[in-house]
């Protein structure tokens, strides 16, 4: 079985766009693939003295949102990945938890 990570870019208006980030053996090698972007986009936008809030609002308009699934089309999203909770968390520690 393989494990598709899929990155959804809601930004680019009016429509929009989905691209595959790649393809992992395991579930865990796909989740560190999806923490991946989140990161690489949290860091690249922190500015210092940003509050988490400020900053997660920018990923949830503006980051792309990875979603992770099963090639053999049993899954809309596996479990163990949830870009919007690991964005919240990781928006928190980058700002110091403000």
């Amino acid at each position: 079985m393989t494990f598709l990570v899929e990155a959804l870019s809601k930004h680019l208006a009016p429509r929009t766009e989905v691209r595959r980030a790649g393809e992992y053996a395991t579930v865990a090698e796909a989740i560190a693939a999806a923490q991946k972007i989140v990161d690489g986009f949290l860091q690249q936008n922190h500015v210092p003295g940003m509050d988490a809030k400020a900053l997660f609002s920018h990923y949830r308009d503006h980051g792309e949102h990875p979603f992770i699934f099963r090639d053999d089309d049993k899954t809309l999203n596996v479990p163990g990945f949830n870009h919007v909770y690991y964005a919240m968390t990781r928006a928190k520690e980058l700002c110091g938890g403000k």
